[in-house]
Order: structure tokens, then sequence, then C-alpha cells
């Protein structure tokens, strides 16, 4: 089975704000693209479960035309907070990496 780690050509995740994240993962085709957002609404629980968020605060988009499957959510902790650890975002999605699509 494939993962999203070698299904994607380039993911990452930054800040969209302080109080949002957003994940882009960026596919070689539309049909890829499709099978990685299938994969993160299939996954929604678990990512939520993840962020610390509830499922249905998560977004996710499936933008074919440009072969990008994206997921924004809110920030937990928001960004400069006391108790945060990525202050730009850019590490976090890595946790992805695993999920099979």
């Amino acid at each position: 089975m494939s993962t999203i780690e070698n299904t994607v050509k380039y993911i990452r995740s930054k800040n969209a704000g302080p109080f949002w994240l957003t994940i882009d993962a960026f596919c070689n085709n539309v049909e890829d693209t499709e099978r990685v957002s299938a994969a993160f609404e299939r996954e929604r629980k678990h990512i939520a479960e993840m962020f610390h968020v509830k499922p249905e605060d998560l977004e996710i988009y499936c933008l074919k035309k440009i072969q990008v499957a994206k997921i924004s959510l809110p920030r937990v902790p928001i960004e400069g907070s006391r108790d945060e650890r990525d202050m730009h975002g850019g590490q976090q999605y890595v946790s992805l990496l695993d999920i099979e699509c």
C-alpha cells in the first residue's frame, strides 16, 4: 500500500495566521490528488486527534486543477503561546506521512 510520503511530490505545512495551520500535499497528477484527499478524509478522526482538534474543524480540499490536496485546521496551541513548539508550523506535516492512500 502507498503512503502519503511516497505518493506526493512535495508536502509542506505552514501558518495560516496565528490561529490556523495549513498543510499542502503537491501531487504528480489528478489521480494522486484524489487518492491523497480521500485518504485525508478517511483518516479525518485520526488526523484531528493528532492535532488536538475536533474532526469537524478540519477543512479538507481536493484542488484538482493545481493537483494539491490540502488540510486547514485550527492551530493548537496558537502561534507564539508558551506551549507552542513550531512557531512557523513548518514541521507539522510530518505526522501525516505514514497515512496509507
